[in-house]
C-alpha cells in the first residue's frame, strides 16, 4: 500500500464501485469509506485504488488472533478489523499493563500494521478507548482501574457500537457524547426513542461499556484449564533448547495440577514465533495425568512437526481437558525397579504417535453371530471412559452361559467353499477353499446360531438365514470352523444353502 499518495479499497456495490477503506494521505483528503469511487476521484482525479479482499483480511484477521493467543489465551476477532484480549492474569510476565501495551504495539508496527490498542476494566471501553480514545501520535491508551466512567465521557457516542441509524437519532436529540447519557433518567431515554429496541440497545450497550452488565464473549478456543507460559529474550531456533525449556513448562504445569489434585487429560503446547505467526503440537492421554516425564515423552513425539522458523519467542503450555487424578498403579509389579509402567502410557504413545484410529480395543457386544461378537473402539476413548466413570466398560464373563470352542484366528468376512455334504444336515466330507481341495477325517456339530431376525424387519425381501457350525479336521491335521448358510428344510427353499469358511484353529 503507498503511504505518500492516497490509496483507496473498493468493493462492487449496489450503485457502483464504493471506498471500504483508505490509507493516512487519502484521510487526510477527507476521502471517507463508505462514499464512492466516482465522487472520490472527481474531487480527488490521483487517488489510487485496487479492490477490496476481504476473505484473505478475514483470514489474515483470525490468524493474527491466533498469534495474539501469546498475551493471554482468551481473545478473538472484533469486527472486521479488531481483536480482543482478555489479559486478565497475565500482564505481570511482561512487566505491568503499560509494558505489554508497549510490546503488543511495537510487535504489530513491526509487521507493518498500522494500530491502536485501549486497555480498561470492559471491552466496551476498552473498544471505545483503542477506536476514539487514542490521542494524536499516541498508539494506545489506558483507563485506570475503577475509572472507566470518566474515562470514556468525552468519547462520541459512536463509540458504544451501536448501529448508524441510533447514532443519527442520537445526534439528533443533541446526545453526542457518552457522558452526556450519564445524568439522564432511564425511563426518560426509552420515551426519546420511538422504538424500544433502539432504547434498549442504546441502554445495553452503555451498561456493558460501564460494567453493569455482563457482555458474553466467545473465545477464540475453549480456555484451558491451566496453563503456563515462558518468554524469551532472544529467539530459540535449536530443538535441544526447546525441548528444555518445554520440559521445565510440563514441570511446572504438572505441580499446578497436584496442588489442585487435577491430571491433565490434553495438552497444548503453543509456540509463537518472532516473525508474527504461531503453531501448535497436542497430545491427548487416556487417563488424568500429572506426571511430567509422560508428558514430555508424549510432547517430544511431536516435536519434529514443529517448526520454529525464525525462532520462538514465547512458549505456552495448556491443560485444556483435566479430570479428578486417583490413584493408579503406575506398574505392573511392586518392585521399583521394574522397568513395567502402567499400559495406559504405553497406549498414550502409540495413539499420540500413530493417531487415535490406529489404536483399539476389543470389547464384548451382545450378538451371537461370531463375527459381531465383538466391536473395535478407540483405546484412548475407553480408558478415557473407564477412568472418568472409575468402572471398567469390560465386564467379564462373556455372554455365553458356557465356554464355546472358537477358533483362535476368525476371517475378517467369512469365506465361500465348495462342499460335498449328504442332506439335509450331514457334515462336511470335503471343501475346496482358495482352489485347494481338503479331505475331511473328523467333524463336531453343527452348532446352531439363529439370525438376528429383527435386523431384517425393515427389508421383507431378506429373509433371516440360520448357521450350522462344523469344527472339521481334514487329512493333514488342519482344523477349520465351517458353516451352512440356510437349512434344507423349514426355511425359504427359494435359495439353496451355502457354505463358508470363517475361521482357523490354532
Amino acid at each position: 500500500m503507498p503511504s505518500r499518495q492516497p490509496f483507496a479499497l473498493i468493493e462492487s456495490g449496489a450503485h457502483g464501485f464504493a471506498i471500504t477503506a483508505v490509507n493516512g494521505e487519502a484521510a487526510r483528503l477527507g476521502i471517507e469509506p463508505g462514499i464512492s469511487l466516482a465522487d472520490a476521484r472527481a474531487a480527488h482525479p490521483g487517488l489510487l485504488s485496487r479492490p477490496a479482499e476481504p476473505e484473505k483480511d478475514r483470514i489474515a484477521l483470525l490468524k493474527l488472533a491466533r498469534w495474539a493467543g501469546r498475551y493471554g489465551p482468551n481473545r478473538h476477532v472484533d469486527g472486521k478489523d479488531g481483536l480482543w484480549i482478555d489479559i486478565t492474569g497475565v500482564a505481570h510476565l511482561f512487566g505491568g499493563e503499560e509494558a505489554l501495551l508497549d510490546d503488543i504495539v511495537q510487535r504489530l508496527q513491526s509487521f507493518g500494521i498500522a494500530v491502536q490498542a485501549g486497555l480498561a476494566d470492559t471491552l466496551g471501553a476498552a473498544h471505545a478507548l483503542a477506536r476514539f480514545g487514542c490521542p494524536p501520535g499516541a498508539a494506545w491508551v489506558m483507563s485506570p482501574i475503577m475509572e472507566t466512567r470518566e474515562a470514556i465521557a468525552s468519547l462520541p457516542v459512536e463509540a458504544l457500537r451501536l448501529d448508524p441509524s441510533c447514532v443519527l437519532l442520537l445526534k439528533r436529540l443533541g446526545l453526542k457524547r457518552i457522558g452526556q447519557l450519564y445524568d439522564i433518567p432511564r425511563d426518560s431515554v426509552a420515551r426519546r426513542f420511538r422504538s424500544s429496541d433502539v432504547a434498549s440497545a442504546v441502554l445495553v450497550r452503555l451498561d456493558q461499556a460501564l460494567g453493569v452488565a455482563e457482555e458474553p464473549r466467545k473465545p477464540m478456543q475453549p480456555l484451558p484449564v491451566l496453563s503456563v507460559t515462558r518468554a524469551f529474550a532472544e529467539p530459540l531456533i535449536s530443538s535441544e533448547a526447546l525441548e528444555a525449556f518445554t520440559g521445565e513448562l510440563a514441570a511446572e504445569l504438572a505441580a499446578a495440577l497436584a496442588e489442585k489434585d487435577l491430571g491433565a487429560r490434553v495438552l497444548r503446547l503453543t509456540f509463537y514465533r518472532a516473525d508474527g505467526t504461531a503453531g501448535s503440537i497436542a497430545a491427548a492421554m487416556s487417563t488424568p495425568s500429572h506426571d511430567a516425564r509422560h508428558m514430555l515423552a508424549l510432547l517430544k513425539e511431536k516435536f519434529p512437526d514443529m517448526d520454529a522458523g525464525f525462532g520462538v519467542d514465547l512458549l505456552r503450555l495448556d491443560a485444556v481437558r483435566a479430570g479428578e487424578s486417583g490413584a493408579t498403579q503406575k506398574r505392573f509389579t511392586a518392585g521399583e525397579g521394574s522397568p513395567f509402567r502402567h499400559p495406559s502410557e504405553l497406549i498414550d504413545r502409540l495413539v499420540n504417535r500413530f493417531g487415535n484410529a490406529a489404536i483399539t480395543v476389543l470389547r464384548p457386544n451382545g450378538s451371537h453371530i461370531p463375527e459381531r461378537a465383538e466391536v473395535r473402539l478407540s483405546a484412548l476413548d475407553v480408558l478415557a471412559a473407564e477412568s472418568s466413570s472409575r468402572v471398567s466398560s469390560y465386564a467379564p464373563p462373556w455372554p455365553y452361559p458356557k465356554r464355546l470352542e472358537r477358533p483362535a484366528f476368525l476371517l475378517a468376512r467369512p469365506e465361500p467353499i465348495e462342499v460335498t455334504a449328504g442332506v439335509p444336515a450331514d457334515p462336511p466330507k470335503s471343501f475346496i477353499w482358495r482352489r485347494v481341495e481338503r479331505r475331511v477325517v473328523r467333524a463336531e456339530g453343527p452348532e446352531r446360531i439363529a439370525s438376528e431376525w429383527w435386523l431384517s424387519l425393515d427389508d421383507e425381501k431378506k429373509k433371516p438365514r440360520t448357521r450350522d457350525y462344523y469344527r472339521i479336521e481334514d487329512q493333514k491335521g488342519a482344523l477349520y470352523w465351517v458353516f451352512r448358510h440356510g437349512l434344507y428344510e423349514g426355511e425359504d427353499t427359494s435359495e439353496r444353502p451355502s457354505w463358508f469358511l470363517h475361521g482357523l484353529f490354532a
